[in-house]
């Protein structure tokens, strides 16, 4: 999160806990604390794309190979 939304973020919080929150103010936080959470979505989507690209690029591993090597070969 950027360092604004924390901010606010910690200040909400403190006006929660003392009871002296606005109606408005917890219309602001959440309306914040989705936008974050949408783009860590978006973010988290291209990031477990660019995964099982890389291991869909893999080389297949020779089964048959590696148990010749072992001396388990049939």
């Amino acid at each position: 999160m950027s360092s604004v939304i924390n901010s606010n973020i910690q200040l909400w919080r403190q006006k929660s806990r003392d009871g002296t929150i606005t109606l408005d103010e917890m219309r602001q936080a959440i309306a914040a604390i989705r936008v974050e959470r949408m783009g860590a979505g978006e973010r988290s989507a291209v990031s477990r794309e660019r995964k099982s690209t890389a291991k869909a690029k893999a080389a297949p591993i020779d089964s048959d190979a590696l148990l010749g090597q072992l001396g388990l070969g049939i």
